[in-house]
């Protein structure tokens, strides 16, 4: 994981840091190998089968943990966390972020095991044998849409009730 390009993204963390990172000081603070056990029992390609490599446990709890204290999609966690230096370095540089479904695939098969209820339980234990807490937000992305700029469609009597010009 300590490719080019993350090292180019730690070097241009340094000014984030400068400024404050909330996440950098949660990071330390929780024992994400903690959560392995619960993941790893979830994954169904550990037979002589094999399969495509597994994403490492703690990235995608860490990944769960930023949809669950940001209210994000699917979508947009993966928006995100490409997108985000504080995101990246708080989920520890990895090469690949994990796509939509690949959260969406891993909420699921803990729901059917019953691990998210694991998971929840342990990352709340650690937060309050700290005597920490959580105040979630909400990560909001700016919507540009094109404004009709007039004139291209029927004005005043012309234009029929509940007609959408454009």
């Amino acid at each position: 994981m300590d490719s080019f390009k993350s090292y180019l993204l730690r070097q241009a963390y340094k000014e984030v840091e400068r400024l404050g990172d909330r996440l950098a000081e949660a990071e330390p603070l929780i024992d994400w190998e903690a959560f392995r056990p619960t993941l790893a029992s979830i994954y169904m390609n550990d037979g002589p089968q094999g399969g495509r490599p597994n994403t490492d446990p703690v990235l995608m709890v860490k990944m769960l943990v930023l949809q669950a204290w940001y209210g994000l999609s699917d979508p947009e966690l993966e928006r995100q966390a490409a997108d985000r230096i504080s995101f990246r370095r708080f989920l520890g540089y990895p090469d690949v972020i994990p796509d939509a479904t690949t959260v969406w695939l891993l909420r699921e098969r803990l729901a059917e095991s019953g691990g998210d209820k694991a998971v929840w339980a342990e990352l709340q234990r650690q937060l309050d044998e700290k005597g920490l807490t959580v105040k979630k937000g909400v990560a909001q992305d700016a919507s540009f849409i094109t404004a009709d700029p007039g004139g291209s469609g029927p004005r005043g009597d012309e234009e029929e009730p509940g007609r959408v010009v454009g």
